[in-house]
């Protein structure tokens, strides 16, 4: 074959690969999202009470301090619930059932900058989601102003998490007012609990003493500004898919080598 056809054979196999391997990525994502169907915060404070019907959620250091007495608040720790049976039925419809693997998850919150209320401890600082295996825990109808007598309570939380529990990763709040969005880890147990279609649950605590992370719940009024997990999941490949790349990117190779001698 002369140079003008090796040329032409080079280029033609270089844009099949190419058009290959954008088809495969441009028709392969999906992002979804939904909201928690439960969620609630606890307090070392007040080990026996429950906040699950509160319009906010908190994550507070022990030396986390109220802006409005200054007082300081103890710990505070949030749990939040997700239903994903819709999402990975979303992948299921798209990319057939199981043909998909999960890429990226994002749990969205808007952030309270300065709470009006004195159960709330204010402050910039560190936190850390964990993705926890027992999703039994209900979450009640107590208030700041109306503590409940059932459903979580501080107490629970150690045997909450001696069911299994793996970290999501570590962020900072703003200590501003805003919608707040932090990428979590994908540790293989989560992507299984994911891959279950049930529920999935999150322990969210604080890393540094003085934190005080104010956010909406899923009880607060306005919708858009309530918690939200977003998903992110590609197609697994067909065999047939992945052969006719890797033989016309092959194919390409040893033309070049030949080219070369």
């Amino acid at each position: 074959m002369n140079r003008r056809g090796n040329m032409l054979r080079n280029t033609v196999l270089l844009v099949t690969g190419l058009l290959l391997m954008n088809t495969i990525e441009a028709s392969a994502q999906l992002t979804v999202s939904n909201a928690p169907n439960a969620d609630a915060f606890v307090r070392a404070n007040g080990p026996t009470h429950n906040y699950g019907g509160a319009g906010a959620l908190e994550v507070a250091g022990a030396s986390s301090t109220n802006i409005i007495n200054g007082a300081a608040t103890g710990a505070l720790d949030s749990f939040i619930r997700f239903d994903v049976s819709s999402l990975v039925a979303s992948f299921n419809t798209t990319f057939g059932a199981g043909n998909w693997a999960v890429t990226g998850a994002t749990l969205q919150v808007t952030e309270v900058g300065n709470p009006n209320n004195a159960v709330f401890g204010s402050g910039l600082g560190g936190f850390e989601i964990r993705w926890i295996a027992d999703d039994s825990w209900v979450e009640g109808t107590g208030t700041p102003a109306s503590p409940g007598a059932s459903g979580i309570v501080y107490n629970d939380e150690a045997d909450l998490l001696a069911g299994g529990q793996a970290s999501l990763g570590t962020y900072s709040n703003s200590f501003a007012s805003g919608v707040r969005r932090f990428a979590l880890s994908l540790p293989g147990s989560f992507l299984t609990d994911i891959s279950n279609a049930g529920s999935v649950s999150f322990f969210l605590t604080a890393t540094t003493d003085k934190i005080g992370f104010n956010f909406n719940s899923r009880s607060f009024g306005t919708v858009s500004a309530r918690p939200s997990l977003e998903l992110t999941a590609m197609a697994i490949p067909e065999p047939s898919t992945i052969c006719l790349l890797t033989l016309s990117v092959a194919v390409l190779v040893a033309a070049r080598r030949r080219r070369s001698r």
